[in-house]
């Protein structure tokens, strides 16, 4: 009986080897063939997916924010523009008139003699005539410009009168701080800083002239 026992085992045993190397051969054969069988990818979590539209959801809503912001600045800038309007057209003045008399405010002022000059220039004659007389004047500035450029020699401490350049600063005298060739600096009382002007922009005063004996 235990013989018999001790032969079944051996025969099982026997079996069960054949069996492991037959699944090893279809193994190495399937990993020579390339048909071994693919993991299959891993399905997101559903916390992951959750979080990803939770984000999607709330930049959505951040730019549907940003979107109407826009909009309703956009749309208060044009009722400003529109407001403005209105109030010009109220006042009885075209918009573009505003930045002609800022343009008038930056203007120099003139002297009572030039004034009456001028006021009785504008009231004699037509608009023709005063564009043929400023394009005469403004040449013959650009003549005495470019003489005093040419003959004009500035020194340190001379005293000067601004007769060119920034409106703001014509008629007003000081005194040369720096002098270059074809620019310089004029230090004038009040001003912070020296004024920065072409040397055809200033004239040398008489006081000047007189002290270098240049008079006449």
């Amino acid at each position: 009986m235990e013989t018999q026992i001790n032969d079944t085992t051996s025969k099982l045993s026997a079996i069960d080897k054949a069996l492991a190397a037959a699944q090893a051969r279809k193994a190495a054969k399937d990993s020579m063939d390339g048909t071994a069988p693919k993991a299959k990818p891993s399905k997101p979590k559903a916390d992951k997916i959750k979080l990803d539209d939770a984000a999607k959801a709330a930049a959505k809503s951040v730019k549907d924010e940003a979107r109407k912001q826009r909009q309703e600045q956009l749309k208060q800038q044009r009722a400003e523009r529109k407001a403005a309007k209105a109030q010009e057209k109220a006042n009885g003045k075209p918009a573009h008139m505003k930045k002609i008399e800022n343009a008038a405010g930056k203007l120099p002022e003139l002297s009572e003699s030039l004034q009456i000059l001028f006021n009785e220039a504008t009231s004699n004659f037509g608009a023709a005539q005063l564009t043929a007389l400023a394009l005469h004047l403004q040449h013959f500035n650009r003549v005495k410009a470019t003489e005093r450029a040419l003959n004009q020699k500035l020194e340190i401490g001379m005293p000067v009168r601004i007769i060119g350049g920034n409106p703001k600063f014509i008629g007003m005298t000081g005194t040369v701080d720096r002098a270059q060739r074809i620019r310089c600096y004029v230090a004038v009382p009040g001003i912070k800083k020296p004024v920065y002007l072409f040397t055809s922009d200033v004239e040398v005063t008489e006081q000047a002239m007189a002290a270098t004996g240049t008079e006449g």
